[in-house]
């Protein structure tokens, strides 16, 4: 007996300092926090031009709602992160290769088990034309909406959708600035148009190279451009450039456009820790309001950027270049006889300065100097004139551009 009580004593005694043991070996925090989850927004230094704020937005976008592989709530939040001020949802008006995966995954919840017959907008199906569109076209959009209103995400986001025809001889355009998706749906391309303006919204001609031979217009662009339906080309459409389109928006009064046509995740495009940002538009306005980005792209206001490309109309580029760079003088060399410039670039864009068979890249927030000689004629100082490789306007050129200086 005396055993036993002996045993039992020291099994408690056991217990007793097992249980010490664990509760001082697991008396710490449950969890620690490893990392921060924020994620840096990455910001895009640009100049102001005649008072305006250079906005960027990128107005063709694709998500899940049509053939995409990202939400609309993730496309808002990293075009936040990318940079940009104004993104427009656009996805397709008759493409929707998602939501076909969608209505058979949801097939259960139907009565009979069977997934809807799938319609295209104004355009029915294989086998009845007349089989009315049952998706709400909004629901995008909406989405944006509100994710940008639940977590306060300081971005203006477009009503838009993607008109698709034949690449080859219609085209495809984006309709900008809707009010209602669903009402602009129809068979007639013109019809759509019609009431896409009746909207008061803006279209624009998408990738008008993309699957074609000749940037000529076809019979049905030449109606469209005709009727004065079209208000501005995409000349850049993610990393592809479409040159002629340039002339053609000047001649025409029509606003220039890059945009990415993302339909991947940005950071496989456009990676953020390569030396360039996403492809935009850069939209000269006062404020970053639905009627103030609408008054500016009427206005032609703008500038395309891909690459560390910039293209527009040359009085832009050249207001650009120079609200962007201070250049000042250095210092006169009187028995040389030449002056050195000091060029410092203000924003976050590099400028490819060539004179003759010489280009200076000059860095973001960088500064270089360039000597220029005295003109034989005048016997005065050159002021400093580049060609700048990385602008183009007019076809494929590039505009020569005289730097101001400020003494």
């Amino acid at each position: 007996m005396k055993r036993f009580l002996i045993v039992l004593a020291a099994a408690a005694l056991c217990s007793s300092a097992l249980a010490q043991h664990f509760t001082t070996t697991f008396s710490g925090p449950t969890s620690i926090r490893l990392f921060s989850k924020n994620v840096p927004r990455t910001e895009i230094v640009l100049p102001k031009i005649d008072g305006y704020t250079l906005y960027k937005g990128d107005f063709h976008v694709h998500t899940i709602y049509s053939d995409g592989e990202v939400t609309p709530r993730e496309r808002v939040r990293e075009a936040w992160y990318d940079g940009l001020d104004i993104i427009a949802i656009t996805d397709h008006l008759e493409i929707r290769t998602y939501e076909k995966f969608m209505l058979k995954a949801l097939a259960p919840y139907n009565k009979d088990g069977k997934p809807y017959t799938y319609a295209n907008a104004g355009a029915g199906n294989k086998k009845d034309k007349d089989a009315p569109m049952l998706s709400n076209l909004n629901a995008g959009y909406e989405e944006a909406l509100h994710i940008i209103e639940k977590e306060d995400i300081p971005i203006l986001a477009v009503r838009g959708t993607e008109i698709w025809r034949n690449p080859r001889t219609t085209g495809e355009y984006n309709a900008l600035f809707l009010k209602d998706i669903n009402a602009i749906c129809h068979k007639d391309l013109f019809e759509c148009f019609r009431r896409v303006k009746e909207q008061g919204g803006l279209i624009m001609h998408n990738h008008p190279g993309w699957r074609r031979k000749t940037m000529e217009k076809s019979e049905d662009q030449i109606r469209a451009y005709g009727e004065g339906w079209v208000d501005g080309v995409e000349c850049v459409n993610s990393s592809t450039l479409y040159p002629t389109t340039i002339r053609r928006c000047i001649d025409e009064k029509l606003f220039i456009a890059a945009n990415t046509d993302t339909h991947r995740p940005s950071s496989q495009i456009f990676g953020r820790d390569k030396e360039y940002f996403r492809t935009m538009t850069f939209i000269m306005a006062k404020e970053c309001t639905e009627k103030a980005i609408k008054e500016a792209l009427l206005k032609r206001r703008t500038i395309g950027y891909s690459g560390n490309h910039l293209f527009g109309e040359e009085h832009y580029l050249a207001k650009f270049l120079n609200e962007a760079v201070e250049c000042k003088v250095v210092r006169d060399n009187e028995k040389q006889e030449h002056r050195a410039y000091q060029l410092t670039n203000k924003c976050s864009i590099p400028f490819l300065l060539r004179r003759g068979n010489t280009v200076y890249k000059l860095e973001p927030f960088q500064s270089l100097r360039v000597n220029f000689g005295k003109d034989k004629k005048s016997g005065k100082y050159r002021l400093p004139k580049f060609t700048v490789d990385n602008m183009w306007h007019i076809d494929e050129k590039h505009p020569v551009i005289e730097v101001s200086v400020d003494k």
